[in-house]
Parts: structure tokens; C-alpha cells; sequence
């Protein structure tokens, strides 16, 4: 008797483990086609990352709804946009006059930058870890403080971003 509870128990929980080893293959295998998308667009210079979370002044991270804050690429130039990363509520038009990326041992794509705007000369750094979309951003200003925010790095045709118009 107790072999057959046992037998019974056994052929009824094999299905959800078979499942739940399914839903994170298909999990596992979306992340890389979005990383790969994510890389792809790096290397276009074509691609908006929307803030995620950003770092207060005291250090904390806090999520952000807002659509208007925003770092791109638009193939020459930088465009910030929103004071929780600037500090000014601009829509901030660099130059990037010095870039370099690469590939770490892990996978995982660096890429650093030198700008230069009307009022932000900043370097600006981007990691993206191998495995997902999942873009951390520094942006070093020479003047002001560090900013540090976080968010997925999508082609710009696949991003749902607010432009303002006009360029500082």
C-alpha cells in the first residue's frame, strides 16, 4: 500500500518538475536573446536604456516610473535626458569624441565613453552583464556629482522612451 501512495505521489509531482525545469529553460533562453539583442545594439550605436532605479545622494537605490528619464544612443550623439540623472531638466545633447568597448572573460560588455555637451562633459560607462538586458550606468561629470542609475538597454525602435523636443 504504501508503495502505491508513494508511486502515485511520485508520478503526480514528475509533471511540475519537468514543467518548472521547462518555464526557467525558456526563461534562461529569453534572457540570451535579449542579451544579444542588447549587444547587438551596442555595436549599432542605437540603443535607449530607460532608468530602472537610480542612486540618491545618499546612496540609495530607488525605482523610477518616470519614461522621461532616459540615456540614448543615437548614433554620434548622447541624449540625457531628466534631472535624476543630470541634474538639469534639459534634454542634453553630447558628443562622443572617445569610445571604447569591449568583452570581459565572463561575457559581460563594458563600454566607455568620453562626451562633451553645452552644459555636461562627463564620462559615462556602461556594463552589461552577460545573460540579460540589464544595463548599470556611471556617468562621471568634471563637474557635479557621479550619477549611478540602472535600466534595460533595448534598440531604440523597440523603446516606448519620451523624447522632449529641443536639444541643449
Amino acid at each position: 500500500m504504501k508503495k502505491t501512495i508513494i508511486l502515485i505521489s511520485f508520478t503526480l509531482l514528475l509533471p511540475s518538475f519537468i514543467l518548472a525545469q521547462n518555464k526557467k529553460a525558456e526563461r534562461d533562453s529569453l534572457a540570451i536573446v535579449l542579451f544579444n539583442k542588447a549587444v547587438k545594439a551596442i555595436d549599432e550605436k542605437d540603443f535607449v536604456i530607460i532608468v530602472d532605479m537610480f542612486q540618491d545622494a545618499g546612496g540609495a537605490f530607488i525605482n523610477n516610473t518616470d519614461l522621461a528619464v532616459f540615456m540614448s544612443y543615437e548614433k554620434e550623439f548622447i541624449i540625457l535626458q531628466g534631472a535624476l540623472i543630470v541634474n538639469n531638466s534639459y534634454t542634453n545633447k553630447l558628443t562622443v569624441y572617445e569610445y571604447n568597448q569591449s568583452t570581459d572573460k565572463k561575457g559581460n560588455v563594458i563600454v566607455s565613453m568620453q562626451t562633451k555637451g553645452f552644459y555636461i562633459n562627463a564620462k559615462i560607462e556602461i556594463s552589461l552583464r552577460k545573460g540579460n538586458n540589464n544595463a548599470d550606468v556611471i556617468i562621471t561629470p568634471t563637474r557635479g556629482e557621479v550619477k549611478r542609475f540602472s535600466g534595460k538597454l533595448v534598440p531604440t525602435s523597440e523603446s516606448n522612451y519620451f523624447k522632449r523636443a529641443g536639444y541643449v
